[in-house]
């Protein structure tokens, strides 16, 4: 199974308060069958998009397996 990972876009409101932050999701044969069906995800990583956007095009770059995703944002974090 061929996985691509891309940017997740959230916005939390309460009352006037406004937040955006983004997540990450992995997507299963996005490239062969040009669908975007969800295999993994986890939302609410960081509002720094273009960090997110490194951790994305890294993922993507060494073919990280779906099940690691929990394990490499929990590392991203933790730097």
């Amino acid at each position: 199974m061929n996985i691509t990972y891309g940017i997740t876009k959230e916005i939390y409101s309460i009352g006037k308060y406004r937040r955006v932050s983004y997540g990450i999701a992995a997507y299963a044969n996005a490239k062969e069958h040009g669908t975007m069906n969800i295999i993994a995800a986890v939302h609410d990583v960081t509002a720094d998009r273009r960090a997110l956007t490194r951790l994305v095009a890294l993922c993507n770059r060494l073919d990280v397996s779906s099940i690691h995703l929990s394990d490499v944002v929990a590392d991203f974090l933790a730097t």
